[in-house]
């Protein structure tokens, strides 16, 4: 019980360093122990990991890009499968978008469906022939790698 407590005033005061939306402090609060239990370490050395460190001492961050990073780092040593199979997924994915700044690829949330879904921003006919044109070459092997990841 002792032990629960001092975690949780870690916790607490973790959060103290920058803002955190109520949201991530949850999901922090919740990950936390979970992955110190897993990796047999203690709250405290989680919390003070490099990767968390660095994150929190950047001087090139904001505290709202520092919050979303280290989410996105627990995140990564929470989940670490599901992490690995979002970024080869978003390579693949990236790799054959041909343009990322007008077509994008949405999957289904957590791979579970066989879809995607593809959202396209078009300023003309000529346009969207164009990107539909280059959609269509992509081959069908790609598609079922972005469709449904292993």
């Amino acid at each position: 019980m002792k032990h629960h407590i001092e975690d949780k005033n870690i916790i607490t005061q973790f959060f103290e360093k920058i803002p955190f939306t109520r949201q991530t402090q949850r999901e922090i609060a919740e990950w936390v122990p979970e992955i110190a239990y897993r990796e047999n370490k203690s709250v405290k050395n989680i919390l003070g990991d490099e990767s968390i460190l660095s994150i929190l001492n950047s001087e090139k961050l904001n505290n709202p890009q520092k919050s979303q990073k280290i989410r996105d780092e627990l995140y990564k040593k929470r989940f670490p499968m599901f992490s690995q199979m979002q970024t080869k997924w978003k390579k693949a994915a990236a790799a054959v978008n041909p343009n990322s700044s007008k077509v994008q690829f949405i999957p289904s949330p957590g791979f579970e469906k066989k879809r995607l879904e593809i959202k396209v921003v078009v300023e003309s006919g000529d346009e969207a022939r164009e990107l539909f044109n280059s959609l269509a070459q992509i081959d069908a092997g790609k598609w079922d790698e972005i469709i449904f990841p292993d």
